[in-house]
């Protein structure tokens, strides 16, 4: 049952995802792979926090969407921040910048400095995990030979 619920959380990062992009004026032919990319990585991060920390856990799908993303970019010859960043906007803490407001707004000061530590560790880890993936040469991503469109005859 849990899994069906993983599922179900997946599929609306992938919804969410892709309105984010529709929002952006992404290439309609494209919407359907930045929502992808969002799903991916919401699916990760809920499987890993299963036996990571949050940190590791978004770091991990952070790398993962950020080779995707590349992947698709050179099989779908668009940027790669296309696929990118509607892919990390389910990774992004939102919640723990809420909490961080909200515990500091009542006068909690130990804990609002625990939110502020994750939220900067969450963070960290998503412009980590990007910079692990974005730093490797684009011909790395050439794996699966690209299957180029043929080239049109005019007569």
């Amino acid at each position: 049952m849990y899994f069906l619920t993983i599922l179900f959380e997946a599929f609306m990062s992938f919804c969410a995802c892709m309105a984010f992009s529709i929002v952006f004026d992404a290439p309609k032919k494209e919407l359907v792979f930045c929502g992808i990319s969002g799903g991916i990585s919401w699916f990760l991060y809920v499987v890993l926090t299963l036996n990571l920390s949050p940190t590791m856990a978004t770091l991990i799908s952070t790398a993962v969407v950020a080779a995707f993303a590349r992947f698709a970019s050179y099989h779908r010859q668009a940027p790669s921040t296309l696929y990118h960043i509607p892919g990390i906007m389910p990774l992004v803490p939102g919640t723990v910048v809420y909490n961080t407001m909200a515990t500091a707004l009542s006068g909690e000061v130990l804990e609002t400095y625990s939110n502020i530590l994750l939220g900067l560790k969450l963070a960290g880890a998503i412009g980590a995990g990007s910079i692990l993936i974005l730093a490797l040469p684009y011909s790395f991503f050439e794996i699966i030979p690209r299957r180029d469109k043929k080239a049109k005859v005019k007569s």
